[in-house]
């Protein structure tokens, strides 16, 4: 006995809801690797603000100002940030981040110094349009001042 087949619509209806199937699982995947990868660059910027935190809590006394940073220690903070940020995403991506290294309470007991990054980071597989634009991102870190 032959074995049977179906008529040429049903072969046909099975191919289309295999295509559907397939690219419903194509999208689920892809947007399970793109909301691991932002995770990821999201521990990233909080680590590198926390070893920028803790770099600018060494820097002397005489290098800040009501507050502030010099430029040429401030330009090393930021230094310290991005290259940590480099090794998860591209050099400019790296650079549009603002890093604002800050001395609070300064002049009083147990001052902290605290740094801030901020900036975006881009979906990896265009998927703004479905959730609203891209990541915003402002991590603050906060060491004891040392310096």
């Amino acid at each position: 006995m032959a074995p049977h087949r179906g008529t040429r619509g049903q072969r046909g209806q099975a191919l289309a809801e295999m295509g559907m199937v397939v690219l419903l699982f194509t999208v689920i995947t892809l947007g399970i690797v793109d909301f691991g990868r932002m995770l990821m660059i999201l521990n990233v910027i909080t680590h590198a603000a926390r070893d920028g935190a803790r770099a600018a809590a060494v820097i002397p006394r005489s290098e800040w100002s009501g507050g502030a940073l010099s430029s040429g220690m401030q330009a090393i903070v930021q230094e310290r940030v991005q290259s940590q940020l480099e090794t998860v995403m591209t050099q400019g991506d790296a650079g549009g981040f603002t890093v604002t290294p800050l001395l609070v309470d300064a002049g009083a007991a147990g001052e902290e110094v605290s740094v801030t990054v901020s900036g975006t980071v881009e979906y990896l597989f265009g998927f703004s349009g479905i959730w609203g634009g891209d990541v915003t991102v402002d991590r603050v870190a906060t060491f004891r001042f040392e310096g």
